[in-house]
């Protein structure tokens, strides 16, 4: 049995997702993927299967579509060249190798020290307890500030991803940066 190829075009994210699992439900066909297309907002279904399952499958989400107002276009590709589908495919993932990994060797001083030693919540003291959890505040303070400085820069432009773009999402267009780098919008 050949496998086809359903490709479905709809504007909004909300949109596809709901689509997709009206396409999931209605027949036997395996989810490709929801990638964004350029302008517009249009979102594109990709799914595979056999012939009438991606026909089923494509007419069911078309009508969805179209019910939300919301159908761009549909295609169905009964048998599709072994390439255009080596193309569509998503790419396999890759198995991560396993990496041997070695025990370190404790000696048996260290071991006794750290069974000699007891936990600071097991002692009963008569200190102000203020000033353990200062201590405490203090040297959490230290670890946020750390990982803030590790993160990665915050993005407000949710056209352009980039950090130095002045424009927030729900802002105009065109106070983007990039915005003659796109084409027409």
């Amino acid at each position: 049995m050949k496998t086809s190829l359903g490709l479905l075009e709809v504007s909004g994210l909300a949109l596809a997702i709901g689509a997709a699992d009206a396409m999931a439900k209605a027949a036997s066909v395996k989810l490709i993927g929801i990638e964004k297309t350029n302008g517009s907002g249009w979102m594109l279904i990709r799914l595979t299967g056999d012939v009438a399952s991606v026909q089923a499958a494509i007419s069911t989400g078309a009508a969805f579509a179209e019910q939300h107002q919301g159908l761009v276009s549909r295609a169905v590709l009964a048998r599709p060249a072994d390439s255009l589908m080596a193309y569509w495919q998503a790419p396999a993932a890759e198995i991560p190798r396993e990496v041997p990994v070695e025990a370190e060797k404790v000696s048996a001083s260290e071991e006794t020290e750290e069974a000699d030693t007891p936990a600071a919540a097991d002692t009963a003291t008569d200190d102000a307890p203020a000033a353990t959890a200062s201590i405490n505040i203090s040297s959490v303070g230290n670890n946020n500030t750390e990982s803030e400085a590790q993160s990665a820069p915050r993005v407000s432009c949710n056209l352009c991803l980039d950090p130095a773009c002045r424009r927030h999402k729900g802002e105009p267009r065109f106070r983007c940066i990039h915005l003659g780098k796109r084409g027409k919008v």
